[in-house]
């Protein structure tokens, strides 16, 4: 019987250590930098030769049965593409360096490899990359029993010192320090440790070094956070490549997602140009006369002006990250604090990412109209990680987000007061209701909160009886978002 798995949280603390332990750190990166790149050698191997099979690339061809898939994963088998298969290749090279790397977390690295190329063999995935003498890894154990754990506040990893040899030179003994009023670390820290990741950052062009910790049970709740006081009340979300509209019995809002996050957009373009330009003078040989860059293998020389510019963009690119996780964090509770009942349409993300590949023509003027879409927006914005936040904290109170069927709905496109479904343009921001508009946005979260327990209806009669109580507090948000400082958001109310 398989055993289950219990809940679990991570807490993150920085580490403070001197040079010497700095260079036993890094040695041990770029050990398990070696066994990562070997077994994703070894899973892209047996990759292709799986794929150069007959039998394979017939049944592959065959419609789809319990059947075929059976036998697609024997054959997967026989060719050793499986996580246990590789788990038994890492043996041999993690018996090297068994002094630096401990068996479970060279395991858990080849865990990692697999589930690359396993991306890349279903279609997930166009490519796989090793890792570069200067790229960041992390590393992580399975248990918090032997390696790489956590004990009586240090982290530990190596041979632990004896008599006969006090000092080991693979031996790290590194103390955590949580600050004193930083009271839910300190609760954090009573519950149990399952295992423990360690990773480098490189912040303001320094290299830091973090240690996170995985955690059994809840996360501690902090003082000033928010919480429905019923469980029971609805929250229904219309979210967008950059807006989320949502509302519940007490609040009708739309907010754009990570507003912070559009900080100098201007100067990035100007350092993405400035490389671009030291790219092409040191690399003239690896360009056509037209501009384009020649197939092939090429050699890539890059000036110490571009190393530069790279890093000042990789930082740019951290802060952005820093800016989003935190916004959609602060909007996940806002969220939570009025109903744990949230719901919200299925939607792929990645389609909206994709090139359109009609091709069409503007009206007026005959030109050939652009074919990308919200591939910029959706990477600024990331709404799918809201989602994710979301789900993460109702998983708290053992409850998840309630996904309703987007095409049995319609919800852009139903008009609960005459029953009857229109389509409409993206452009059409508002629904006409006779003597007064609804925002489009805003009238698909009020909808979508209103689904029935199937989650592939509207309930009219739930809609008629809280109709009246939206349409005063939409007036108000709608008032409040012409008054908005964010173009974004004028601009879907104009």
């Amino acid at each position: 019987m398989a055993r289950k798995s219990t809940p679990t949280y991570t807490i993150e603390f920085p580490l403070t250590i001197p040079v010497w332990q700095i260079h036993r750190l890094e040695k041990k990166f770029k050990i398990a930098r070696t066994v990562y790149n070997s077994c994703l050698g070894e899973a892209l191997k047996r990759h292709k030769y799986l794929k150069a099979n007959k039998e394979y690339r017939r049944l592959v061809k065959e419609p789809k049965s319990k059947g075929r898939d059976h036998q697609l994963s024997e054959l997967r088998l026989t060719y050793g593409f499986s996580e246990y298969s590789l788990h038994d290749f890492v043996i041999q090279i993690q018996h090297k360096f068994k002094g630096n790397i401990g068996s479970l977390e060279a395991q858990k690295l080849a865990t990692r490899a697999f589930q690359s190329v396993e991306k890349l063999h279903f279609g997930k995935a166009r490519k796989v990359h090793f890792k570069k003498l200067d790229d960041n890894i992390s590393v992580e154990n399975k248990s918090n029993k032997t390696g790489l754990r956590y004990a009586d506040g240090n982290i530990l990893w190596g041979d632990k010192p004896t008599k006969k040899c006090p000092n080991p030179k693979n031996w790290l003994c590194m103390p955590i320090a949580p600050k004193a009023n930083d009271e839910y670390a300190h609760l954090a820290l009573m519950d149990k440790t399952k295992y423990v990741r360690i990773f480098k950052r490189e912040i303001r062009c320094k290299v830091r070094y973090f240690v996170q910790l995985i955690q059994e049970g809840y996360p501690p709740t902090k003082r000033n956070r928010k919480v429905a006081i019923d469980g029971n009340k609805r929250v229904g979300i219309d979210i967008g490549s950059s807006t989320i509209a949502f509302t519940s019995e007490t609040t009708v809002e739309l907010r754009e997602l990570a507003p912070e996050c559009h900080f100098d957009q201007v100067e990035l373009r100007r350092i993405q140009r400035a490389m671009e330009r030291s790219k092409r003078a040191t690399n003239t040989d690896n360009f056509k006369e037209d501009g384009t860059i020649k197939k092939g293998r090429l050699e890539w020389n890059y000036s110490n002006r571009y190393k530069k510019l790279r890093k000042i963009r990789k930082e740019w690119y951290r802060k952005m990250a820093v800016r989003r996780k935190i916004s959609h964090e602060k909007l996940a509770n806002d969220i939570l604090a009025l109903g744990s009942d949230v719901r919200v349409e299925t939607m792929r993300f990645q389609s909206l990412q994709k090139r359109t590949k009609k091709t069409t023509r503007n009206k007026k003027n005959g030109k050939i109209n652009r074919k990308k879409r919200f591939g910029k927006s959706i990477a600024i914005h990331a709404p799918a990680m809201l989602l994710t936040i979301i789900d993460r904290k109702l998983g708290y109170q053992g409850l998840s987000i309630k996904k309703i069927d987007t095409y049995a709905t319609k919800a852009s496109q139903f008009n609960h007061v005459t029953g009857e479904y229109t389509k409409k343009q993206l452009s059409d921001r508002w629904n006409d209701f006779g003597e007064f508009r609804i925002q489009r946005d805003l009238y698909s979260a009020f909808l979508i909160g209103n689904t029935t327990e199937t989650l592939n209806f509207v309930d009219v009669h739930r809609c008629n009886e809280q109709w009246n109580n939206f349409v005063k507090m939409h007036n108000r948000e709608i008032a409040r978002l012409k008054e908005s400082a964010s173009k974004t958001l004028r601009w879907f109310v104009a």
